[in-house]
């Protein structure tokens, strides 16, 4: 990745531009002069704070995912049960379901480009890495404060979470009416429970 900085507010508006412009044409029918002009800046500015397209997903994607980690940090922090943490999963998958599409959608264009970019797999294994530094934090935190009783090692169960969530995610964007199903919803709720414990 390149070391330009990205709190300015031109780098905010090409990564807001960048978000728009992937998300309404797809990653593969998305250029780099419409990014730039949807932003206001010329492609010479744009690729002085980022060098490709594919870095501008990748950083799109890094946007979102930081997103989410605080709220996951959030959740941990204010759960006081089992119960409440597998009730505020639902409420962040829900979120990012029905509340960010977009996200999903590039969130896919990045694990596909992955494939064949080892820029963005560097990317996409560093915030997955992130991501779960995240829930085994928070883990570790719940069960320090006896909320949380699982029967499985904490590490483990991060990456188990996680894969349910994501997975639960891809199959509610690829079939709506999976995610309009209230069952879907208390299942997952249920078996975060159970994978949880419940502390005394």
């Amino acid at each position: 990745m390149t070391a330009r900085p990205r709190s300015d507010e031109k780098a905010q508006a090409i990564l807001h531009a960048a978000r728009r412009c992937l998300s309404e044409k797809g990653y593969a029918a998305a250029t780099v002069a419409e990014i730039a002009t949807e932003a206001g800046v010329s492609r010479g500015l744009l690729h002085y704070y980022f060098k490709s397209k594919e870095e501008l997903l990748a950083q799109v994607v890094r946007v979102g995912t930081d997103a989410y980690v605080e709220l996951l940090e959030s959740m941990f922090a204010r759960g006081e049960s089992a119960d409440d943490l597998a009730r505020e999963l639902v409420v962040l998958t829900r979120t990012i379901i029905e509340s960010d599409p977009t996200f999903v959608n590039l969130s896919m264009d990045c694990w596909t480009l992955a494939q064949e970019s080892p820029l963005v797999a560097r990317e996409l294994e560093d915030l997955y890495r992130q991501l779960r530094d995240a829930v085994v934090e928070g883990l570790e935190e719940a069960a320090g404060r006896g909320i949380i009783r699982p029967a499985i090692p904490l590490r483990p169960l991060a990456s188990l979470l996680l894969a349910i969530t994501d997975g639960l995610v891809m199959q509610f964007h690829i079939l709506p009416e999976l995610a309009a199903d209230e069952a879907m919803w208390d299942a997952l709720e249920m078996g975060a429970r159970g994978l949880l414990g419940t502390g005394e």
